[in-house]
């Protein structure tokens, strides 16, 4: 099955490369918006003839080869039921994979299937009540370009605890390169040419991260020097709001490291810092409105030339996704897909060993999006599949990234979605304001469901990065501690009158729907501001902000409690009392419906409950709705769709 629908989908890649958006006119089906991406794992081949995928599903894996000259499939090799985590080209006709901790390798066209490693420690004990100890978990971590034969992987023992070896991929002879145990390390940091450089302790208030002496085989721990001031790169509950410098990673030269600093700076900086002179080489990514690192979301996007052992470009998070091109030859190819396929980005993910075929993600904020096969020789571009065809028929919604000023004067970034429809029509527009989570995070220019959802049913939406979203700043960012229930909510606020005035929105018909932090604003929106919004939605959030902090210290979570104990600015019993929505049940005004899964771990249902019933005791509108079985976050699409629906009927009726 599998085979004719990869057969059927290239036979129409030949025609059309980037499938076009039909102009649809009903409402997104949440079944077609939501579908599950079931395909990841991407790569291409050392000599560039073959693309390999996994396609998964609840039951069995798939690792699909194809023939990029050919453009047509030449392997499907079923898994079963086993997952494949990751994986890694030997050779042009051989992979290994990683699966549920064990290493395999198989040929690309489904033989010599051989297990490099297990799951099971080089000396087992008997001992029946010390059989968890015979168990271990592995990674691959390096290739070893210098040792042909073998790899470097990670082993996790039962007390995670982290031991590199060396595995011969032929014979499978194992050789212990440093004993995880002794130095009670959880996790090791290992060079481009897999010499082990770092070494990380997970412990229950921080992680601490320690340079490695392999001469002396001993931890000493790390610190650097920028402008003079020593720092170091210990992470603690305390200081993770304001960690001044993060290390990155490494690139090609073993004396250098790629670090994020805001020292001396209110943005975070990309620099290359030189180990051995311990000083800062050179500022590498800077941006005038955003971090080039957001410590507390998305990671950095290196992207290197391997062939030329070099660092290509960089991709980090700016108001949209920005890219800074080191190599003349990515640049090069980034532009011409830029210019070909203009309205979508062109991310390149991986490329053969002579750099002739690139590997590339093409995406756009209201596109699924497809991964393709460019070739330099003729300026080609050929999908290898598309995301989720049956989404690409429907015309979405654009995202526009505006930048409002709040009551104090302060520029805040927002995302805007506005519903497609007649442009000549006078009617006004409903609005749904979509709170990020966190709070200590931030919205991205992207394609998002939830704004999709909402736009094609005729609302705008609006996404604001409030004070205390992460990656606009250090002043940005603090300026949120010990302000969750004022700054924030007043940013988000202030966010939606400007948009209620610059655009054609119906003031009487302005909603909230919000997640975690987002639920938690969406309560003292309604609760301070019922001039402006009608009604709200709050899924997964806390209600009284003190029992939560109890129940951070009741379950140990020592990082997390020390985290949010800074964030609400070390306040006493009576300030948790006054920025809990739970004690203001009697003076809400406006419609709520709540959501919490049953197995929240993160914000108990307690919460949510006890909200429900004092609201109710108080003759408010309130309904409540328990996920029977869903945790924290929402990851059944069908339960996630339900809430978006029945959320819909709900502002519908108000």
């Amino acid at each position: 099955m599998i085979k004719n629908i990869l057969l059927f989908t290239c036979l129409l890649c030949v025609f059309s490369t980037v499938v076009a958006q039909d102009s649809i006119p009903e409402p997104v089906p949440i079944e077609v918006l939501l579908k599950k991406n079931n395909r990841h794992t991407f790569s291409i081949s050392p000599d560039g003839k073959y693309f390999a995928q996994v396609v998964e599903d609840d039951f069995t894996s798939d690792l699909i080869i194809v023939d990029i000259d050919g453009y047509k499939l030449y392997k499907e090799i079923s898994m079963g039921p086993k997952s494949i985590d990751d994986i890694v080209w030997l050779s042009s006709k051989r992979i290994m994979y990683e699966s549920s901790g064990e290493i395999l390798a198989i040929d690309i066209d489904g033989n010599n299937s051989i297990k490099l490693v297990n799951r099971l420690a080089d000396k087992l004990t008997k001992d029946s009540y010390k059989q968890h100890k015979n168990y271990r978990y592995n990674t691959v971590v390096s290739l070893l370009p210098e040792e042909e034969n073998e790899i470097l992987i990670e082993t996790y023992d039962y007390n995670i605890y982290a031991s590199l070896k060396k595995v011969n991929i032929f014979t499978g002879e194992k050789i212990t390169i440093i004993e995880g145990k002794k130095h009670k390390v959880n996790k090791w940091i290992v060079d481009a040419y897999g010499n082990p450089r770092f070494a990380l302790k997970f412990e229950d208030k921080q992680i601490t991260q320690f340079e490695y002496n392999s001469e002396q085989n001993e931890l000493f721990p790390f610190s650097v020097f920028v402008d003079g001031t020593e720092f170091s790169l210990t992470i603690d509950g305390e200081s993770y709001l304001n960690q001044s410098v993060l290390f990155e990673g490494f690139g090609y030269d073993p004396n250098i490291v790629y670090l994020t600093s805001n020292h001396g700076s209110d943005k975070r900086q990309l620099i290359s810092y030189n180990l051995k002179d311990k000083k800062v080489e050179n500022i590498l990514v800077e941006d005038a409105i955003c971090d080039v690192k957001d410590p507390h979301g998305r990671d950095i996007d290196f992207i290197f030339d391997y062939s030329k052992g070099e660092l290509a470009g960089i991709k980090y998070e700016g108001l949209t996704p920005q890219y800074k091109w080191f190599s003349s030859l990515y640049g090069e190819i980034a532009a011409k897909l830029n210019t070909a396929y203009n309205g979508y980005l062109n991310d390149i993910i991986d490329a053969d060993a002579k750099n002739e075929r690139f590997l590339i993600h093409q995406w756009s904020d209201n596109n699924a999006g497809n991964i393709g096969i460019y070739d330099i020789s003729d300026n080609s571009y050929a999908v290898m599949f598309h995301f989720n065809d049956e989404l690409n028929k429907y015309k979405l919604s654009k995202t526009k990234s505006i930048v409002i000023n709040t009551r104090d004067d302060k520029k805040i970034a927002c995302y805007l979605n506005l519903p497609l429809q007649d442009t000549s029509s006078e009617k006004p527009i409903p609005l749904v304001v979509i709170p990020h989570g966190g709070p200590w995070s931030r919205d991205y220019w992207e394609f998002d469901d939830f704004s999709q959802y909402f736009a094609s049913r005729g609302y705008a939406t609006l996404r604001v990065n409030f004070r205390g979203s992460t990656g606009f700043g250090k002043s940005h960012l603090l300026a949120g501690v010990s302000s969750i229930d004022k700054i924030m909510i007043n940013d988000i606020v202030d966010a939606t009158r400007e948009v209620i005035e610059k655009y054609a929105i119906d003031q009487k018909n302005v909603f909230l729907f919000g997640h975690s932090y987002g639920g938690y604003a969406t309560y003292m929106s309604l609760l301070k501001y019922p001039d402006v919004f009608a009604a709200g939605v709050a899924v997964s959030a806390p209600t009284d902000i003190k029992d939560w902090m109890k129940f951070q210290k009741k379950e140990k979570n020592y990082f997390s409690y020390e985290f949010w104990d800074k964030a609400l600015g070390y306040n006493n019993s009576k300030y948790l009392d006054e920025i809990s929505p739970i004690n203001y049940t009697k003076d809400f005004e406006k419609p709520l419906l709540i959501f919490h899964g049953k197995y929240d771990k993160i914000i108990p249902i307690e919460q949510a409950r006890e909200m429900a019933k004092l609201l109710k005791e108080n003759k408010k509108n309130v309904k409540l709705e328990v996920m029977q079985y869903e945790g924290h976050t929402i990851y059944d699409s069908n339960g996630l769709g339900y809430i978006l629906n029945t959320s819909n009927k709900f502002f519908e009726k108000h």
